[in-house]
C-alpha cells in the first residue's frame, strides 16, 4: 500500500471540559479517499458472510440483528434473577474493554482470518490495509510528522468493524466450547432456553455465569488468556456485576474481588439504556437529554418551520432509540410531548398561545397535519415490531429466549399475561389486538406456518392449540399422500368437521411442492413487509377527508419553489391557526378589537388576506387581477377553490403574495411601518423569481426512439391502465412488431386489478402467454413499469412486489424461464405510447379485442 494512500489525519477531541490526561481525549481520524474506496470494496466482499461467521450473541455490524436485541435479553435475564422461582446462583458481568479497537493485535486478527479459511490473497489485501496505517496528529490545524502503529484498527476504515467483531467473537466461541465441555455452566433462565455465556455489541461485553468459586476462577482465567493473546485490557473502573437475588454474600464478595468490578446499581447503563427501566426516575436522563437538545438551539432565532425540522431530525430519532430499547411510560411520553409542544409554539422564554390542538398537528400532512409524531402511537408501532418478529418466527436469540420463557404452555395469540413479567413482554401482549387483524400467512410449502392458531385462514381465531403437539403441528404435516392436497383424516383431527370442510373448500390444493417457505404478511403494507413506518401509518389514520380537502394539502406541501415558512403560513391559514383578532379574542374571552388597518369589526383570516381594503388593492393590481369581494368567507373553502386551478408557478406566486401581505400587516400593526400595494407585489414577485431561478433546469425535448433489438426477431410492447374510481376496473394491451417494425399482432383485454402495478403485471403476463401461444420463440418484451422489469431480470427480489400479486409474479417468472428466448427491458412511457393508448381504450370502453385490422396506428 503506497504511503500516500495509507496516511490518516487525527484530531484530538476532548471528552471533558478541562482535559488533564491523554485518555481525556477522543482521537478522530480521517482516512485517504482512495484508501476508503479500497477498504470499502474489501468489506463488501466480506459483509455477506458475517452472519454465518460470528456467534448469535454478537449483534453489531451484522445484518438482521439490532442493538435492542441485547438489551431485551439482558433485562429478561435480570428479571429472572429477581424471581423467587429462580434458584440458581448466577451473575452478569459487564466487562469494559479499554480502547478495544486500538489495542487489537494484528497477528491475532490475521490468525482469526486464517482460522475461518479465507483465501490467502484476500488475507494479504487486508494485511496491506491494516499494517500500512500512518497517523499524523493535527495540532492547531497543522500536521507534522507521523506515527507508525504496531497494533489496532484505524477509524474511518470500512474493514475495521468487521475485523474487530471477528476477532472478539473468539471469546464467545471459547466460552461456548467450555460450556459444551462441561467446564462452565453459564446461565439458563427457562427450560429449553439456550445457555447464555456472553452478549456482545462490538466491544460492549456481557459475561454470564454461575456464581460459584470454580466458575468464577475459570472465567477470570479465560478472560485473562483472551486479553493476553488479543492485546485487550479490561477497564476495572467501568466494569460492574449483577447477582441473582439468592446468591450468598460470601460468593458475591469473592466474585467482586476476583473480577475487580464494582457492584451494580439501578443507575447502571448498558448501550445507552438503563438496565432496569421500570421506574420513572430511570428515564430522567432521557428527559434531560431531550431538554438539552432543545435548549442547545436558540429557539427565538428559529422560525416554526425551522423548529419542525429540528424536531423531526434531532428529537424524534433520539426518541426512536429510547422506544426501541425501553418501554417508556405514558407519563414520560406526555412530558416529552409537552416539552416539544412548548418548543414549537413558544418563542424562547416568551410563552405564546397554541393556536391548534396538538392532536391535529400529529396528523399526516396529506390529511391536514404537520406530520410530527404522536409519541404514544409511535411507541405502539415499535412494540408491534417486536410482536411481528415473534409471530413470523424470526431466527433471533432474543426471540428464542422470549418463547422459552413465556410461551411454554400456550401460543403467542392465546397466552395470558402473568403477574411477574417484564415491561417489554407486557407491552408486546398489549399490541396483539392491533396486529392480529392486520396479518396473514402466505402459504407456500407449509413447513413454517403452524396449522392451528395461526392467521392463514379466516376462522383461525376460533381454533386454539391446547397442547405442545398441536403447537408444533405445521401445515406440511396435513398434506396428503405424495404431497398433493390435504389428508382429510388429519385435517378433521386437527380441526372439527366444519373447519376441515371450510379449509378444503377455501384452499383445495393445500401447500405446494416448492422450496419457497411460508411468509407472514403485514396486510396494510404494499409489499407485505412489516416496518415501523407502515405500522405507524396504520395507527395514525385520520378520518377520511373529502377529495378536495385532501387535494389542497397536497398542493401546499408538494408544489415546488415555495419557502418552508411560506408553506407553514398558508397551512395555518387553511387551518384557521393564524393569530388574527377574531381567533385570539375567542380564545381568551376578550372583546374583539376588529381590523387594526381598516377598522372592520371582524378580523379573521379571509379578511386579513383577501377582503381588507389594502389586500383588495394588492390582489387587483397583481398578476392575478383578482376581485376578492365575492370570495367565500371561509378560508378553507376559499383556498380550496383557488389553489387547484393554478399552475405550479402561479401557486408559488399566490402563496408568496399571501405571505408578504401577512408580513406587511404585522409590521404595520406592531412596528408602525407601512407598505404600499406595489411594494408588497414587488417583494412577492422578486421572491418567486428568485426561487424559480434557483430551481430552473433547461429542459430537453424527449425524442421518441425505438430501443435497439438486434438480438431478437420480435419485439412486444405491453401496458396496463388502472384507476381507483372504477373500483379496480383495469385494462391492458400488447402489440407485437418484427424487428423491422412490421405489425404482427395486438390484443386488448379488461378485468380487475388492485393497483397500477397489478394492471402492468397482468398486461405483461397476457403478452408473454400470447406470444408463447402463437409460437414466438425469440421476443423482447418492453414495459414502462421499472419495478416489474427489475424483478424479472433479478435486480430486485420477488418479495418486494405487492403481496397480493406475489403468486401472479411467480407465474410470470415461470413463463419467462420456460422460454429462454424471451427477455424483458424497460422503456419510457413516450416510447410505449401505442400500448399505453390501447390499454386506456380497453379500460374506458371495456373492450376485449382481437381484431388484427383495428386501426392501431391511428391510436
Amino acid at each position: 500500500m503506497p504511503k500516500e494512500l495509507a496516511r490518516s489525519r487525527v484530531v484530538l477531541v476532548p471528552k471533558k471540559e478541562v482535559p488533564m490526561l491523554v485518555t481525556d481525549y477522543r482521537p478522530i481520524s480521517v482516512c485517504n479517499v482512495t484508501y476508503k474506496i479500497i477498504s470499502k470494496l474489501l468489506s463488501k466482499r466480506l459483509q455477506p458472510f458475517i452472519p454465518a461467521m460470528v456467534s448469535p450473541t454478537q449483534t453489531a455490524f451484522t445484518p438482521g440483528r439490532q442493538i435492542g436485541d441485547n438489551i431485551i435479553i439482558l433485562r429478561e435475564v435480570l428479571h429472572s434473577f429477581s424471581l423467587k422461582s429462580y434458584t440458581t446462583h448466577s451473575f452478569c458481568l459487564k466487562v469494559d474493554l479499554s480502547k478495544a479497537f486500538d489495542r487489537m493485535r494484528w497477528s491475532f486478527i490475521f490468525s482469526v482470518l486464517k482460522m475461518h479459511g479465507m483465501p490467502p490473497n484476500y488475507i494479504r489485501w487486508i494485511t496491506a490495509c491494516v499494517t500500512s496505517a500512518r497517523f499524523s496528529i493535527l495540532v492547531n490545524g497543522s500536521a507534522d510528522g507521523f506515527i507508525q502503529p504496531t497494533n489496532g484498527l484505524r477509524q474511518g476504515c470500512a474493514l475495521s468493524p468487521y475485523l474487530f467483531i471477528l476477532a472478539i467473537d473468539v471469546l464467545s466461541r471459547l466460552l461456548q466450547f467450555m460450556v459444551n465441555e462441561g467446564q462452565l455452566k453459564g446461565v439458563k433462565i427457562a427450560r429449553g432456553s439456550p445457555v447464555l455465556t456472553s452478549l456482545m455489541y462490538a466491544d460492549d461485553l456481557l459475561i454470564f455465569g454461575e456464581a460459584s468459586y470454580e466458575e468464577v476462577i475459570e472465567l477470570n482465567n479465560t478472560l485473562a488468556l483472551f486479553c493476553e493473546i488479543s492485546g485487550q485490557e479490561i477497564g476495572e473502573d467501568k466494569s460492574w456485576i449483577w447477582f441473582s437475588n439468592n446468591t450468598p454474600n460470601h460468593i458475591r464478595e469473592f466474585t467482586v474481588h476476583t473480577f475487580r468490578a464494582k457492584l451494580a446499581t439501578r443507575a447502571e447503563v448498558y448501550l445507552g439504556s438503563p438496565i432496569t427501566a421500570t421506574r420513572l426516575t430511570d428515564f430522567c436522563p432521557l428527559l434531560n437529554k431531550i431538554e438539552h437538545k432543545l435548549q442547545n438551539w436558540k429557539s427565538a432565532l428559529l422560525s416554526q418551520a425551522g423548529k419542525m425540522v429540528l424536531i423531526k431530525s434531532v428529537v424524534e430519532p433520539t426518541m426512536l432509540y429510547a422506544m426501541q430499547t425501553s418501554v417508556l411510560p405514558k407519563s414520560v411520553l406526555k412530558k416529552i410531548q409537552s416539552r416539544i409542544r412548548s418548543f414549537f409554539w413558544n418563542n424562547g422564554t416568551e410563552k405564546r398561545m397554541s393556536l391548534l390542538a396538538w392532536k391535529h398537528i400529529t396528523v399526516p400532512k396529506n390529511q391536514g397535519g404537520l406530520g410530527l409524531k404522536d409519541l404514544v402511537k409511535f411507541t405502539t408501532s415499535v412494540h408491534m415490531k417486536y410482536l411481528w418478529h415473534l409471530a413470523s418466527g424470526t431466527e433471533a436469540l432474543w426471540v428464542h429466549i422470549i418463547k422459552t420463557k413465556y410461551l411454554q404452555r400456550a401460543d403467542l395469540w392465546s397466552t395470558k399475561r402473568t403477574a411477574r413479567c417484564t415491561p417489554m413482554w407486557r407491552a408486546i401482549l398489549a399490541v396483539r389486538p392491533v396486529l392480529k387483524g392486520n396479518i396473514r400467512w402466505q402459504i407456500e410449502n407449509g413447513k413454517k406456518c403452524g396449522a392451528i392458531g395461526q392467521p392463514w385462514h379466516d376462522l383461525w381465531p376460533h381454533y386454539v392449540p391446547h397442547n405442545a403437539a398441536q403447537r408444533r403441528l405445521k401445515l406440511a404435516d396435513l398434506v396428503g399422500e405424495q404431497g398433493i392436497g390435504w389428508n382429510t383424516e388429519k385435517l378433521i383431527q386437527a380441526f372439527d368437521f366444519h373447519g376441515a370442510l371450510y379449509i378444503a373448500l377455501t384452499f383445495p390444493s393445500g401447500p405446494s411442492l416448492t422450496d419457497r417457505t411460508d411468509r407472514l404478511i403485514f396486510t396494510p403494507a404494499k409489499n407485505g413487509a412489516f416496518t415501523i413506518k407502515e405500522a405507524y401509518k396504520l395507527l395514525i389514520q385520520a378520518p377520511m377527508v373529502p377529495p378536495g380537502q385532501n387535494n389542497i394539502y397536497n398542493i401546499i406541501w408538494n408544489t415546488p419553489n415555495i419557502l418552508p415558512r411560506s408553506r407553514l403560513f398558508i397551512w395555518k391559514a387553511v387551518r384557521n391557526a393564524l393569530p388574527v383578532d377574531h381567533i385570539l379574542s375567542s380564545r381568551i374571552n376578550k372583546t374583539a378589537q376588529g381590523c387594526a388597518l381598516c377598522g372592520y369589526r371582524r378580523e379573521d383570516v379571509v379578511h386579513t388576506l383577501f377582503k381588507c381594503p389594502r389586500a383588495q388593492q394588492v390582489w387587483l393590481c397583481s398578476e392575478f387581477g383578482l376581485r376578492t369581494d365575492a370570495l367565500p368567507e371561509d378560508a378553507h373553502q376559499l383556498l380550496s377553490t383557488l389553489l387547484p386551478v393554478l399552475s405550479d408557478k402561479q401557486t408559488s406566486s399566490f402563496i408568496s403574495l399571501c405571505w408578504q401581505l401577512w408580513k406587511g400587516r404585522c409590521k404595520e400593526v406592531y412596528e408602525g411601518k407601512k407598505f404600499t400595494p406595489n411594494q408588497i407585489i414587488h417583494v412577492a414577485r422578486n421572491l418567486t423569481f428568485t426561487l424559480c431561478s434557483a430551481q430552473y433546469t433547461e429542459g430537453t425535448r424527449n425524442h421518441i426512439q425505438r430501443p435497439q433489438t438486434q438480438d431478437t426477431q420480435f419485439v412486444c410492447y405491453s401496458d396496463g391502465s388502472w384507476i381507483h374510481e372504477r373500483e379496480g376496473g383495469a385494462g391492458w394491451a400488447y402489440i407485437i412488431f418484427t424487428r423491422e417494425e412490421t405489425l404482427i399482432q395486438y390484443q386488448l383485454a379488461v378485468g380487475c386489478a388492485s393497483s397500477p402495478f397489478h394492471a402492468e403485471l397482468k398486461g405483461l403476463t397476457f403478452a408473454v402467454q400470447s406470444a408463447a401461444d402463437i409460437g414466438l420463440s425469440n421476443c423482447c418484451f418492453f414495459t414502462d413499469c421499472l419495478e416489474l422489469c427489475r424483478v424479472i431480470n433479478g435486480d430486485a427480489s420477488v418479495a418486494t412486489v405487492e403481496w397480493r400479486t406475489y403468486h401472479e409474479m411467480l407465474r410470470l417468472m415461470d413463463l419467462m424461464r420456460a422460454n429462454p428466448g424471451y427477455c424483458c427491458n424497460h422503456v419510457g412511457r413516450d416510447t410505449n405510447h401505442l400500448a399505453d393508448n390501447l390499454a386506456k381504450l380497453a379500460r374506458v370502453k371495456r373492450i376485449n379485442c382481437t381484431d388484427f385490422t383495428f386501426p392501431v396506428l391511428y391510436l
